[in-house]
């Protein structure tokens, strides 16, 4: 809270580097597997790497599935993500994200959010996370594997029609397009968790695009060669930081408060095992210059 607020700055951080470990995982491998299925059973012509059909979309399977294993490794596929909870007061979200009640519960506005988020909507999105059981998680990816089948069935002759390349670079192509495909696809399971998460009716902002790690481009002079996400870029150059939490450095892109609202924030919950006292909290308050925040004592009683 007080870094928050004597920063004026909110963080959207590395979501890889959260609690829950199937965070922007979650359609990998399945994704690149239910392709696999779905085209064996309804399949089409294809081409790809001198091979036709089921040969060279297994070329390409593979060639796509050792790329993002390798990135998914080295922490390349991620995106930077700052979450809320509809409850200010919850015991489950002390206990897992307040130091077992320590800390203090931030309120925001939900419409201001909104707002903030569609003034930067063609690279921001703001919305509540959808719960779903396994079963579901799984008709999405074939869903999904389905979209993308239906994409790569014209892609060759797209990219013929309008990049007017040669053969080889067709090839280049045809993967590299591939691989933005199945990147925008992570970046959409953003919006999914599982559904024993459900209690935390969470709310989440984040990129709609992939996050860049590419040293030459955030802090370089090089402008994006990789033609797609080419705005997102231009906003992240020169702004990602790192937090230092415990052996890790976790890399964030900030917010600034003043660009949410003029009173961005509304309420503080004070946490059940925290003694923050009022007049206190009112003198920071006071330094920094926030007026009309409400403060009050969490009604949970918790001895963590």
């Amino acid at each position: 809270m007080y870094g928050i607020m004597s920063g004026r700055q909110l963080r959207m951080s590395d979501i890889t580097k959260s609690n829950d470990y199937d965070e922007v995982y979650m359609f990998f491998p399945g994704i690149i597997y239910a392709m696999r299925d779905v085209y064996y059973k309804n399949s089409f012509p294809f081409e790809f790497a001198g091979e036709t059909d089921e040969r060279g979309m297994e070329i390409l399977f593979r060639l796509a599935y050792d790329y993002f294993k390798m990135e998914f490794d080295k922490g390349g596929v991620t995106n930077f993500v700052i979450c809320f909870c509809e409850e200010g007061d919850k015991l489950s979200q002390w206990r897992g994200y307040a130091d077992n009640g320590r800390g203090v519960s931030i309120g925001f506005s939900e419409r201001e959010l909104t707002q903030y988020s569609g003034k930067y909507k063609d690279i921001i999105t703001m919305g509540k996370v959808k719960y779903k059981t396994v079963e579901e998680i799984n008709d999405i990816i074939i869903s999904k594997a389905n979209n993308l089948l239906n994409e790569l069935k014209n892609l060759r002759k797209w990219i013929i029609d309008n990049l007017h390349c040669d053969d080889s670079k067709q090839e280049e192509y045809m993967i590299f397009f591939f691989i933005q495909m199945l990147n925008m696809v992570f970046m959409d399971s953003l919006q999914y968790k599982n559904v024993s998460f459900q209690e935390e009716n969470e709310w989440r902002m984040f990129f709609k695009y992939p996050i860049t790690k590419k040293t030459e481009l955030i802090y370089g002079e090089e402008r994006n060669k990789s033609v797609l996400f080419d705005e997102m870029v231009e906003v992240m150059k020169n702004k990602i930081d790192f937090n230092i939490l415990n052996d890790d450095i976790v890399p964030y892109f900030h917010l600034e408060l003043s660009d949410i609202s003029e009173k961005p924030i509304k309420e503080v919950i004070s946490g059940p095992n925290n003694h923050i006292l009022l007049k206190d909290f009112q003198l920071l308050c006071g330094k920094y210059k926030y007026n009309d925040v409400a403060f009050r004592y969490s009604k949970i009683s918790y001895r963590g």
